[in-house]
């Protein structure tokens, strides 16, 4: 690969767990993603409805693993359980929840939760089934 250095295939662990991280999504964030959607824009107040799309990010799977070269986002589901807002403190917590080759191919399962760090509510579950090359 090039020397690329990072984890392969095999040394995923089913059922790892990776540190949590704590975040905060901002009325700039807010203003930035209604921009990328092409809303016109508009004053965004602490206390605002998030969309649940703008919780689904990898950042905390890519701070603790170094994905191969050539990963594809093969499928993913989401599911919303309560509603954040602007402002309000969270916290991500991934796990690999399953691995599995089909087809000759390999595939890791991440299980991505949301939970409101006030009251530890969880907010959304997203599972992102990852193509692993190597």
């Amino acid at each position: 690969m090039g020397g690329w250095i990072g984890v392969g295939y095999g040394d995923i662990e089913v059922g790892s767990a990776l540190p949590s991280r704590v975040f905060v999504i901002t009325p700039d964030d807010m203003r930035r993603f209604r921009q990328c959607l092409g809303e016109p824009p508009r004053e965004v107040t602490a206390g605002e409805p998030v969309p649940v799309f703008l919780l689904n990010e990898l950042k905390t799977l890519k701070a603790h693993l170094r994905l191969p070269p050539g990963v594809l986002h093969a499928k993913e589901e989401l599911v919303l359980e309560h509603g954040v807002a602007v402002g309000e403190a969270l916290e991500m917590r991934v796990r690999i929840a399953d691995k599995y080759i089909r087809n000759g191919k390999r595939f890791v399962v991440v299980e991505q939760a949301v939970h409101r760090a006030q009251d530890q509510r969880r907010a959304v579950t997203v599972r992102h089934v990852l193509y692993w090359p190597c």
